[in-house]
């Protein structure tokens, strides 16, 4: 179970849309509670669906610039 400084920083990470990518598995530590927890899977990217939107994204610049 998260401390509530983890909790408060997975609340923020939801909230602001921020999504994590790794080939491992994150780790979050509290140094102030002592507390670690993983990343939970709603804040991470999946490595298929990020290389997708990098390429979208470029594609769109790419029209964009042409026009």
């Amino acid at each position: 179970m998260p401390c509530v400084h983890l909790t408060q920083l997975i609340q923020l990470c939801e909230q602001s849309q921020v999504r994590l990518s790794s080939s491992d598995l994150i780790h979050i530590v509290c140094t102030q509670c002592d507390k670690h927890e993983v990343c939970p899977s709603e804040l991470l990217v999946e490595e298929g669906r990020e290389a997708d939107d990098d390429q979208s994204a470029t594609k769109s610049k790419g029209e964009a610039a042409s026009s």
